[in-house]
């Protein structure tokens, strides 16, 4: 074998580069020192040893990668913190393979290994190349050369690459045009890439820029499975390719070169050569063409599986439509370059797209999304990006924009696109959407203060019922700001002691006994003062301690029990609980309530636990088994807000639990709404139907009180009895009994 080591080594020392190596060589198979290399383990620092067993292990792994049955997947190594990666090479009855050699313990990539691939394919046609002698002696530097300039060449440089590589080409061959052309299947057409030089007049159309595959003239119907070369002089009987190159050029006659670009079993396209004229092309000219033509095929190989991978990164899977990263990185670029720019940000959610999914299954509403993302980017314009961010939240840039006015007149305009219903699946489908928006200069300056500012804004206009659009302002921004700080200092509440718990008192409504007494959490915020939980537990909820608080309530309210039995004759008789359906599926609920107990002191009977209805109709299967457990533990249960949650009789009958309350909304106008009177009537009727005791929240005059015994509903709550006590006020009603307390 032929083999100039000095014309391999800048391919080996590209590759080294390329794949942040520290070596790249070419060894023979059976040891031995490389044939052609570039850097060594020793200009590394690997010395004594050391050196020893990386220079095994590479010999050892170009071993096995040259074996006649290993096929043509890469091998690897690890030896010594340094990562060893060898495909093989064979070329006539040489066998061996490129290696290269990487410190740290980062492992190869798909990139590394198709590099080290395209080297040994590289190194393999400058061995051929190299075995041509005569006038063009140096193809072999030119396949070389070419090789280097192919190897990390991005898609982005691939046009500017390819024109230089043909420019190279020509005025190596002393060629008048160099040119790259493709097929395209689809078009059935050979479609000219680039040509060097290029044409400075040319037709239109051009008869030289997509020429069908069926057609007379030979050189272009046989491109579409070209797999030899083919070549063209003066007077050889093809008239047609030279009437269509002077139509094309003005040149009269011509020579051409060109060679297939083949890929496994299909025909890429062909790479040629032009002289003017006549013009006799040598095997060895012919032969190293090939050889380029083969880089180019692997090149392109390389840059598609780029491009795809790119396009995947940055692009939605189901609607094809710029994603989360495409956006950040368009808009971030976008005021980088200029703070000032006026865009405006929508934030779009379809609203109650879950019921199409429940009902028309997932297929269906994929569909439904594919259209919704088409009607918004015909709501826009070209320079304006919509992208989908996840499941059916969609984010729009509208750029130049110079008031809130028109970009709220911009979000309206997609959202009645989007409400005109949609034929999908056989179904006629219709869902609104709402918007929030944020303007650029409103106190944002980077792309998260603005997706921040316009998802506060869509959040308020969903709580508006959706099919809106809401501008982010200075009421919202203030609203963001509190929520801010209620998230920041949340963490750090239940450790810093700033978490409170007071006790709604429940009365016996015939005679003002105290019946018990229901924990409700409260906020000693250290600026804002004593906090309700409606203010605060949606961010509880939001940033995931609904789980943490609500056993701290559970603990406390068990501690006070504790605390109230030893230090009077007359405590409560039960301290109830609210538990958060995430709580109340845990699996290890049941036992850490039967701890807390335990640890307490407390009856079983004293503890209740109150869960809403919606909950229990939600998660029915999963709460029923804690249900149970509780129960066995002889915990009092109760379902809150009683009337709101549509169970049925059937799973009412099936739940173990002793008390309905009935929700405050029933309650408070009672006296006056018959329609709330028939509710209550029909609730306290079911309750003594399955046994179970009634309590009324929400009592706040002392009409509701007369009206709720005369309908047999005896225990309520309200603030007409009493307001939320600290556990220190909540004895003085044990010791007051039949007389109604009034904190103040």
């Amino acid at each position: 074998m032929k083999l100039d080591p000095e014309t391999i080594q800048p391919l080996l020392k590209t590759l080294a580069e390329s794949t942040d190596a520290i070596s790249a060589d070419l060894l023979a198979a059976g040891g031995g020192l490389p044939l052609a290399g570039w850097g060594s383990a020793a200009d590394s620092g690997v010395r004594g040893p050391e050196l020893t067993a990386m220079r095994e292990a590479i010999r050892g792994v170009v071993d096995e990668v040259s074996a006649e049955n290993a096929g043509d997947e890469p091998r690897t190594a690890e030896v010594g913190g340094y990562q060893v990666l060898a495909v093989s090479l064979r070329f006539r009855d040489f066998h061996g393979g490129v290696c290269v050699v990487r410190g740290g313990d980062r492992p190869w990539s798909g990139n590394d290994r198709s590099l080290v691939r395209m080297a040994a394919t590289l190194t393999t046609a400058v061995l051929e190349a190299g075995e041509e002698s005569g006038l063009h002696n140096r193809l072999d530097a030119l396949v070389t050369y070419i090789a280097s300039e192919l190897m990390g060449v991005s898609a982005l440089e691939l046009g500017d690459t390819v024109y230089r590589v043909l420019g190279e080409l020509g005025r190596y061959f002393s060629a008048d045009t160099c040119f790259l052309r493709h097929n395209e299947p689809n078009l059935q057409a050979s479609v000219l890439v680039d040509e060097w030089p290029r044409r400075p007049d040319v037709p239109d159309p051009d008869p030289l820029g997509v020429v069908p595959w069926e057609t007379e003239d030979l050189v272009f119907s046989m491109v579409g499975d070209q797999r030899e070369p083919f070549l063209v002089r003066p007077g050889d009987g093809q008239g047609s390719y030279q009437q269509r190159v002077h139509a094309g050029s003005g040149v009269e006659e011509v020579s051409m070169a060109t060679v297939p670009l083949i890929s496994g079993d299909t025909t890429r396209g062909v790479l040629g050569l032009i002289h003017f004229g006549d013009r006799i092309w040598t095997r060895a000219e012919v032969r190293a063409l090939r050889a380029i033509a083969s880089l180019l095929v692997q090149l392109d190989a390389r840059v598609t599986a780029e491009e795809n991978l790119h396009h995947q990164a940055y692009h939605d899977e189901l609607t094809g439509m710029w994603n989360r990263r495409a956006f950040v990185e368009n808009l971030t670029a976008v005021l980088v370059n200029d703070p000032n720019a006026r865009v405006a940000v929508l934030f779009a959610d379809m609203d109650r797209l879950k019921t199409v999914n429940d009902v028309l299954g997932h297929g269906v509403g994929d569909s439904f999304i594919q259209a919704v993302s088409a009607r918004m980017r015909e709501c826009v314009r070209p320079r304006d990006v919509v992208a989908r961010l996840a499941g059916d939240e969609f984010v729009v840039v509208l750029h130049d924009v110079h008031s809130v006015e028109a970009a709220e007149r911009a979000a309206r305009r997609i959202l009645d696109r989007i409400a005109e219903p949609l034929e999908v699946g056989g179904h006629a489908i219709s869902r609104s959407a709402s918007v929030g928006l944020a303007l650029n200069g409103d106190g944002a300056g980077t792309v998260d203060e603005l997706l921040g500012n316009a998802d506060v804004a869509l959040l308020e206009a969903k709580e508006r019922g959706g099919d809106s659009v809401v501008s982010f302002n200075d009421e919202l921004r203030s609203k963001l700001l509190i929520r801010a700080d209620l998230e920041l200092r949340l963490r750090t509440a239940i450790s810093n002691d700033e978490m409170r718990l007071y006790f709604q008192p429940e009365f016996d409504l015939r005679d003002g006994r105290l019946t018990g007494v229901e924990a409700l959490i409260r906020w000693q915020h250290p600026e804002r003062g004593l906090l309700a939980a409606d203010s605060f537990i949606s961010v509880v909820e939001e940033i995931n301690l609904a789980a943490e608080l609500g056993r701290w309530v559970l603990e406390e309210a068990c501690r006070q029990l504790a605390l109230w039995k030893a230090s009077s004759f007359d405590p409560p008789a039960i301290v109830r609980v609210n538990i958060s359906a995430g709580e109340l599926i845990s699996s290890d609920f049941v036992d850490f309530v039967a701890g807390l107990l335990n640890r307490y002191g407390l009856a079983p009977a004293e503890l209740g636990i109150e869960i809403t209805e919606s909950t229990v109709m939600r998660e029915i299967d999963d709460v029923r088994a804690t249900l149970n457990g509780l129960r066995g533990l002889g915990v009092t249960l109760a379902i809150d807000d009683f009337g709101t949650g549509y169970s049925s009789l059937a799973q009412l009958k099936e739940l173990p639990v002793d008390i309905l309350k009935i929700d405050r909304s029933f309650v408070s106008a009672l006296a006056e709404n018959s329609g709330d009177r028939a509710i209550v009537a029909a609730i306290v009727r079911l309750a003594e139907a399955f046994n179970l005791t009634t309590v009324a929240e929400g009592v706040e005059e002392s009409a509701a009180v007369t009206t709720l015994l005369d309908l047999g509903c005896h225990r309520a709550q309200g603030f007409f009895m009493s307001k939320p006590l600290p556990a220190n006020a909540v004895l003085n009603s044990a010791r007051n009994p039949g007389v109604p307390l009034r904190a103040v």
